[in-house]
């Protein structure tokens, strides 16, 4: 065996084996050196259920910009990661001509409030500190400015929420177990709100946010450090201030258009669905090789096996999203990953035919099947590209994770056909397996006739 073949050959079982390691179902995952990798797959909104919703500005007649719905999309990404406990959510901005939404899909999201948690989403999240000076307010009130022109200088509130530090903002709770939302002032904010709350003891700061009034206390001595909101909150009330405020107000103020929810029982049918159609397509395609092809197709069935293991280990490593459409686009990548095997080995065939050795004939039939294989392969790649673009500018995630998974199945696939098959050819050359045509599927005698033929031309 040469060594290149060998070396392509540990090279291979390598990979077999990491890729075994990552898709193993109980995977205890890479946790070392300050690398954290779970291996788990990543479920759909359609195999996993959760919720479906699109927002659209509140005032239709508001001027939005790109950078201003996409400044908004940033931050609902921020807020459904750091307050809903989702995982992959997907948030994407649509346009159809001059119209704005924001497409948002929430795998697993579950909660019993629905409505209410992806309000919290949407608060526009302005918080505002003011100087009531001796007037208490009540919690949920609205609060109107124009009252307190006289504590609050051209009727401007004296903090906001670009004034808070997002790394200090959270829940507790106090000595009496009531919950409170901790914060603190960055930058020059914090001597500032020190000298305020030092000249206004005795007054009443009263806190709102998208002015409503969450907390109207007297100002007991000045705040020179972190500083509590207090208030009759829920745990998920809390929770959900605190989101809004870590990752601050949005640019646009938003509504929900429409929600739907998806239930998982359609995901885990429609997963057993694919399973079972996988099974078939991926039993039917080694069938067909293992009998018009014989040894060759036995190693193209290791080949695509690999593949398979390959491929889903990638799915796995870098975290895509699969839908019902990726599967398709999966099992529609089984069988034209063995395309490329079926031109090698009718090349190979005919080099047979025509008196070679089998390592010349491997070598000249990769040689003439290359350019086929690259056409093909390259023109699909396209297409998975074009796809790819229009789903993600349309935000039609269907289309987009469909040209995910065929087009990097169809990357593994050249990968598996080129180097795989081919190496697992080349360790046929020196067991003599060219002097059985069976083998090849080739009608006994056909090679040594040839062979003959050749020698007495020459």
């Amino acid at each position: 065996m040469r060594r290149g073949t060998a070396l392509l050959l540990l090279l291979i079982v390598i990979l077999a084996a990491c890729a075994a390691y990552i898709d193993w179902p109980n995977t205890p995952g890479i946790h070392i050196l300050g690398i954290n990798h779970d291996f788990k797959v990543n479920l759909g909104l359609d195999l996993q259920g959760g919720v479906r919703a699109l927002l659209v500005p509140s005032n239709p007649n508001e001027q939005v910009t790109d950078e201003t719905i996409q400044a908004a999309r940033n931050l609902i990404e921020q807020r459904v990661n750091g307050g809903l406990g989702v995982s992959e959510p997907s948030i994407r901005v649509q346009q159809n001509g001059n119209q704005y939404s924001i497409s948002v899909e929430l795998p697993g999201f579950n909660t019993g409030n629905q409505t209410q948690a992806l309000q919290t989403l949407l608060q526009a999240g302005n918080l505002e500190f003011w100087d009531t000076g001796s007037t208490p307010l009540a919690e949920n009130s609205t609060f109107d400015p124009s009252q307190y022109t006289s504590t609050n200088p051209g009727g401007k509130p004296w903090f906001t929420g670009k004034d808070l530090d997002p790394s200090q903002i959270g829940v507790s709770t106090d000595s009496s177990g009531q919950l409170q939302i901790n914060f603190a002032m960055k930058g020059d904010a914090v001597s500032k709100f020190g000298q305020f709350t030092q000249q206004h003891i005795g007054d009443y700061l009263t806190v709102t946010l998208d002015r409503k009034v969450i907390q109207s206390a007297v100002i007991q001595s000045a705040i020179n450090g972190p500083g509590v909101i207090t208030g009759r909150f829920t745990l998920q009330e809390a929770q959900s201030i605190a989101t809004v405020l870590r990752y601050g107000a949005l640019p646009i103020a938003l509504k929900i258009a429409s929600l739907q929810t998806v239930g998982p029982t359609l995901g885990t049918d429609s997963i057993q669905k694919s399973l079972i159609a996988g099974a078939i397509g991926l039993g039917m395609v080694v069938l067909f090789m293992l009998l018009y092809y014989r040894l060759p197709g036995l190693l193209a069935d290791l080949a695509l096996a690999l593949y398979a293991g390959l491929t889903f280990a990638v799915f796995k490593l870098i975290g895509v999203t699969l839908t019902l459409a990726g599967i398709a686009g999966f099992i529609l990548s089984i069988g034209m990953a063995v395309d490329a095997n079926v031109l090698i080995f009718e090349r190979v065939k005919e080099e047979l035919r025509a008196g070679r050795l089998l390592a010349a004939a491997i070598e000249a039939g990769w040689k003439r099947a290359w350019p086929s294989i690259r056409d093909s392969n390259f023109s699909t790649i396209i297409t998975c590209l074009v796809l790819f673009f229009f789903g993600n500018t349309f935000g039609a995630t269907i289309i987009s994770g469909f040209a995910t998974t065929l087009i990097l199945g169809v990357l593994i696939s050249m990968f598996t056909a080129i180097v795989v098959t081919r190496t697992f050819l080349n360790v046929l050359v020196p067991t003599g397996v060219i002097n059985h045509p069976a083998l090849f599927g080739l009608p006994a005698g056909s090679i040594a006739a040839a062979t003959a033929e050749r020698r007495s031309s020459l």
